[in-house]
């Protein structure tokens, strides 16, 4: 009987930390009631077929319904509260005609405002969130007009953030009216829906030690005052529910540089190999383009039928164990007397050269071939132990292009765009204004500038900016929405993205049993024999994955407790051999803390990484 107990116990036990991001009940956190939802348009998906823009026709301030709705995706936001004349109705109507979906926000509704949601209406998708209204008038038009209507009982920055919340799927909605509204509806009336995204809450609605938290402060104004770095974002998140997401410091140590905040941009270095590469390869081996089982001559046999590189195992080489070189300096070679040569460098694009390294130099398109001259000239390390490697996924990147006829930025960044993420991508500079993005180096030995808006790695930039092993920018929302799909096993926003046994594959250890390799196929994994590697000790489980990044990034994501954790920091600015934020064991210390205030760490001693990023 006893086996049975303790059999049962542990039945419980493994259900409870198995819950996952959509079994979260949030409904407890709100008090948003949904009354209308045709077409079940909330929670909101696809989001890369919308373009939507937020309406206040309220006099007062309704911003945090609009500031949480920027979580989401990239939104315009309208206020309009004077109804003097038609003219100034119809350069509003002007304004939203090239929007398909309007979310307005009102706290009464009177004759001119039900006459403009149906003119409106008729060219536009319309959610409607009525705020501490206290009877719905109009209501035979304003429900005809809106695909969906939310009611809320008051206006306070909390409720009017939650609203959004249940609009885009970050929270679940399930409460009902405690009064009558109108005559449609009554008391008890209200509609169910899911959660299909990040929430935003406060640490003290997921019962989360706020106390604790407070340690972030202070282990990270102590970095910045000793110079392990400029500034950073930091992000936690716990089952779904993002409880802590904020900026510290400066984008550069001169105190009057810009401040940093969350929207802002940073170079994530090698997590390019999880948030883009692997990303891709997963979703393409999820629609059976791609195997990682197979050799790179399989899928490159132009470039690689003549060498020893042609058998070595994809899965092999993205778990850093096919006897690559580490990294190979490229750049060395472009040359002439410490400067860059322009032989092969241009201060203006050309035909021939449209390669952007940084400000004002461009390289020779062809100088990819040379790359990949390079790297097959380089000897394999037959021993086939674990040596982290970046040069195999210049291999990764032709791939990518060589399966989809398209340049892995491209690729990449329409899955982005399929969840919504408009702060993530390549070659920043086309996408963001540069006072968003943080300065790295000031690159003293090849290109001779700060780099501010270009890849840090002197591989990548030759590239372009496009490269398998880094390249990305992102903040650390849209870094953590990738992460939280991940543990999602694929979903996100009601969309699968890849499919669950591929994730599974590539966040597991293949070759651990065999050689005690604990890396995932492009996935880092923590340290199972004693201290060291990327995370703090015994702090999070062995199922758990991420990665980190040259320039003082560290992302990671455990199914296990649920936890999700970004650190994005500029530590290279302005000198590359800055290595105090391993050495303060910053990033650790920080994963520590939130760990304790989620209730799960198991040992609160704190190690330094072993790794490189």
């Amino acid at each position: 009987m006893s086996k049975i107990i303790l059999k049962l116990w542990v039945l419980l036990f493994a259900l409870t930390w198995s819950n996952s991001f959509f079994s979260n009940d949030s409904t407890n956190f709100h008090s948003t009631v949904l009354l209308k939802n045709s077409e079940n348009i909330i929670p909101l998906k696809k989001l890369d077929t919308l373009k939507i823009a937020t309406l206040n026709l309220s006099s007062n301030n309704l911003n945090s319904f609009e500031e949480s709705c920027d979580n989401y995706t990239n939104i315009d936001h309208f206020h309009f509260n004077t109804f003097s004349s038609n003219r100034m109705i119809r350069a509003m109507e002007k304004e939203l005609k090239g929007f398909n979906l309007i979310i307005i926000n009102t706290d009464t509704i009177h004759f001119e405002i039900a006459n403009l949601i149906q003119e409106i209406s008729s060219k536009n998708k319309i959610i409607l969130n009525y705020v501490h209204g206290k009877k719905l008038f109009f209501e035979d038009l304003i429900i005809n007009s809106c695909q969906a209507i939310l009611y809320n009982p008051n206006s306070k920055p909390k409720n009017l953030k939650h609203a959004s919340q249940v609009v885009f799927g970050g929270l679940s909605c399930s409460n009902s009216l405690e009064n009558n509204l109108c005559e449609n509806y009554q008391t008890g009336d209200g509609l169910t829906t899911t959660k299909t995204r990040l929430s935003y809450l406060n640490p003290n609605e997921l019962d989360i030690n706020d106390s604790i938290l407070y340690k972030i402060d202070s282990i990270v104004n102590n970095g910045i005052d000793n110079r392990a770095m400029p500034g950073c974002q930091i992000l936690a998140a716990k089952d779904g529910n993002v409880f802590f997401n904020k900026s510290f410091g400066n984008h550069t140590y001169d105190s009057s540089s810009k401040k940093v905040e969350n929207s802002d941009i940073y170079d994530l270095a090698s997590i390019t190999k999880i948030a883009s590469s692997a990303l891709i390869l997963m979703q393409l081996e999820s629609e059976n383009r791609f195997s990682v089982d197979s050799t790179l001559g399989y899928y490159l046999p132009e470039i690689l039928d003549s060498t020893e590189y042609k058998n070595l195992v994809l899965k092999e080489i993205l778990t850093h164990q096919a006897g690559l070189a580490s990294w190979i300096p490229f750049y060395v070679q472009t040359l002439n007397e410490g400067m860059p040569s322009y032989e092969l460098y241009s201060k203006l694009p050309s035909n021939i050269h449209q390669s952007l390294v940084a400000k004002n130099l461009y390289m020779l398109s062809s100088y990819r071939d040379t790359i990949f001259e390079r790297i097959l000239s380089t000897d394999i390390n037959k021993n086939k132990k674990y040596k982290y490697s970046d040069v195999g996924y210049y291999f990764i990147n032709e791939i990518i292009k060589k399966i989809t006829f398209n340049s892995q930025d491209l690729i990449a960044e329409n899955i982005y765009s399929k969840i919504g993420l408009q702060n993530i991508g390549y070659n920043p500079l086309n996408k963001w204004d540069l006072s968003r993005i943080t300065p790295t180096e000031n690159d003293t030995f090849f290109r001779h500038q700060l780099i501010h808006g270009y890849v840090h790695d002197q591989g990548a930039a030759l590239l372009g900016g496009v490269g398998g092993h880094a390249g990305l920018f992102s903040n650390a929302n849209d870094l953590a929405v990738i992460m939280q799909m991940y543990l999602n096993k694929g979903t996100y926003g009601g969309d699968t993205i890849l499919s669950s046994d591929i994730i599974e594959k590539y966040t597991s250890s293949p070759y651990y049993n065999s050689n005690k390799n604990r890396r995932g196929i492009a996935f880092d994994k923590p340290v199972r024999d004693g201290a060291g590697g990327p995370t703090c000790f015994e702090c999070v489980s062995f199922d758990s994955f991420g990665h980190s990044g040259f320039t003082g990034n560290l992302t990671w994501a455990d199914p296990k407790s649920g936890i999700l954790y970004v650190f994005l920091s500029n530590r290279v600015y302005p000198d590359a051999e800055n290595h105090k934020l391993i050495s303060m064991n910053i990033r650790t210390e920080v994963m520590n803390v939130i760990s304790k205030a989620c209730n799960y760490s198991t040992n609160p001693e704190i190690v330094s990484p072993s790794d490189p990023d």
